[in-house]
């Protein structure tokens, strides 16, 4: 089944209207978003009473109340950064001075990703021509109080090394752009981004209907994208947080090998992907055009807002979006860009709603730039977090990201067969581990010397420009039953005895993965406090091919902390037998309940203060409530 979209101005209606339009369209068709042998997704309608209470509508606010004093001018031959002489008096009704610093990496043994230097401030006055690709700017007021500053930052290839290949001049598209944000579901996106949606669906955006997420977090997600392995595999590889990530056989680098130029950015640094729980980054810029040290800066500018969501006077999706821009923007090179957002989306569930309208802006500004470029528009996950992921309907969303590509009519053209199994596998089983292949074909076309490796986490799977098959299994996959949301599950009494068991179970797995981590001492005993919700699957052939059923539990411990698994129930003798199937997930926000641990220990640990394991004992022996 096709579906078509009538295009039309999304401001020319109001946004009941668009909400109304995105249940319309997407949530009353089909009563599955896949529907395969294999596979079956249900097509939850987004606004439904289990989660409605859970929505509201959060307001775009402005990170200043005056426009921005200083901005940057890029031509063929010079940079020129400006002040906007008609705004000067409203920012001082006295004489104003202003200066430009630039903003450097602090070269240093495996913390490079971490230290930036401020040069000395260098006086000017209007405009002036810079060399560098990122500048501070402070101006003051003749009394000597700080009245404006801000950082910028400047995509140019100028300064770019040679290329190490030069591609065919054959080559009618020139690269792949990623655009991602952080814990942003299928659900997610139409419900708190519904001129978003409209925009991807009335513009020949694909949509990747039953794309999976394969583990957890971002971390894994992105890096199965990236590399073809899963971050066990990745830290075998390279040790992350003992090593620089520079040797972790990242696929920027084969673009970058075949002449492709290269950049990846992304915002509130402290969470960085390829920084949090202990990884130590990058020493040398992965990418040519790497602007972590612009975004640490900007975080560090005064704000009128004490929030991610602002950097000094600027948005700070805002300022990956326009990094993003200017990458497009540069021509005559084939790209590979990574442009990667947490700042609105990671805390709270609701928040990407204030910026719907800056992200169809931004899809407007580039689609006209997208002629010798696939864009991928995606997240790495679910809401993770919070009351809604106690419900069946956060449990389906959190592992169902949203994911649509953009492909330019030369490539339709020119590679019909490739596009037309893509449009097939829209409606087939996909993960992160298929993108990566996909990435790799699109090496493969742009240079037929590229050779093509088998993804290390998943043999089976490969490029979306193959058809996928139809009897696809999440095992095929490479999908843990414990995200895989293709079999069903249904009520049953968390009071039931095998219920209560398997919970026994799951707890007694937390706790020996606790004792098992570096750290673990530093960690509290977890007693079962109750079982939350449970759902039990149909009886099925497990790989063994012996009769199981699958129990998905959610607990709250003590001390206090919620988690969700998996759990096998088959049957030794005539007594139950549990295998965890897959990760456990944490479902509460952790915080500083686990700032003990810096490492991936974090979100299973609950920091053992003098009386925690004493008083959760007690708790547990004396059914304390």
């Amino acid at each position: 089944m096709f579906f078509y979209y009538t295009q039309f101005s999304i401001h020319a209606f109001d946004e009941e209207f668009v909400l109304n339009y995105s249940r319309t369209k997407l949530w009353g068709e089909e009563r599955y978003l896949i529907n395969t042998s294999k596979c079956r997704i249900r097509n939850i309608d987004p606004f439904n009473e289990e989660v409605k209470k859970y929505y509201h509508r959060e307001n775009y606010v402005p990170c200043s109340n005056k426009e921005l004093l200083s901005y940057v001018e890029i031509t063929d031959s010079l940079t020129t950064l400006h002040i906007n002489q008609s705004l000067v008096t409203a920012y001082s009704v006295l004489k104003i001075s202003c200066c430009y610093s630039s903003i450097n990496r602090i070269v240093q043994k495996n913390r490079s990703d971490d230290g930036i230097s401020v040069s000395e401030c260098v006086p000017f006055e209007g405009s002036v021509e810079i060399t560098d690709n990122v500048v501070l700017v402070l101006c003051k007021n003749s009394l000597g109080s700080e009245i404006y500053k801000n950082v910028h930052a400047v995509v140019t290839p100028r300064d770019l090394p040679p290329r190490k290949k030069q591609l065919p001049q054959t080559s009618n598209f020139t690269g792949v752009v990623l655009v991602g944000i952080d814990s942003i579901s299928k659900l997610n996106l139409v419900r708190t981004m519904p001129k978003t949606y409209t925009f991807l669906e009335g513009h020949d955006f694909l949509n990747l209907r039953g794309y999976t997420k394969i583990d957890d977090n971002t971390f894994p997600n992105l890096m199965a994208i990236l590399t073809g392995k899963r971050w066990e595999e990745v830290y075998k590889h390279c040790a992350p947080d003992k090593n620089t990530m520079n040797n972790c056989d990242i696929i920027w680098d084969k673009f970058n090998d075949l002449g492709f130029i290269t950049a990846y950015v992304e915002d509130m640094t402290e969470i960085g992907t390829f920084n949090y729980n202990n990884r130590l980054g990058f020493g040398a810029p992965p990418t040519d055009f790497y602007f972590r040290h612009y975004m640490i800066a900007s975080e560090r500018l005064p704000s009128i807002r004490r929030s991610h969501t602002c950097s000094g006077p600027e948005n700070t999706g805002e300022r990956i979006m326009n990094l993003a821009k200017d990458f497009l923007t540069i021509k005559h090179y084939p790209k590979f860009g990574l442009f990667w957002m947490n700042s609105f989306s990671h805390d709270n569930i609701n928040l990407p709603s204030s910026m719907d309208e800056k992200i169809v802006s931004f899809l407007k500004d580039i689609y006209d730039r997208l002629d010798n470029t696939i864009l991928v528009f995606f997240s790495d996950h679910g809401f993770r977090f919070g009351d809604i992921r106690n419900t069946h309907t956060g449990w389906l969303e959190e592992r169902l990201p949203f994911i649509y590509l953009h492909f330019p009519p030369t490539f339709k053209q020119q590679y019909s067969k490739e596009y037309l199994n893509f449009l097939i596998n829209t409606k087939r089983l996909t993960t992160p581990f298929d993108l990566h292949m996909t990435l790799q074909d699109v090496l493969l076309l742009a240079n037929q010397s590229y050779k093509v490796r088998p993804s290390q986490a998943c043999p089976k799977c490969h490029s979306l420009f193959q058809e996928i098959q139809e009897s696809r299994t999440c095992e095929d996959a490479a999908i843990d039953q414990h995200w895989c949301v293709c079999k069903g599950h249904a009520y049953i009494n968390p009071l039931t005895p095998i219920v209560q068991k398997a919970a026994d179970f799951m707890v007694g797995k937390i706790n020996a993965i606790v004792r098992s981590g570096d750290g673990g001492n530093l960690c509290a005993h977890y007693y079962l406090k109750k079982v939350t919700s449970s759902g039990l699957s149909d009886e099925y052939q497990n790989e063994a091919n012996q009769s199981v059923s699958f129990l998905l539990i959610m607990i709250e411990t003590r001390p206090p902390a919620k988690f969700e698994a998996t759990i096998e129930i088959g049957a030794k003798g005539n007594k139950p037998d549990f295998r965890l199937l897959g990760d456990i997930s944490r479902t509460n926000r952790y915080g500083d309940n686990s700032k003990c641990i810096k490492n991936w220990l974090q979100k299973y640990c609950y920091c053992d203060g003098l009386f925690t394991s004493i008083k959760s004992a007690i708790c547990h022996f004396l059914n304390c409530i």
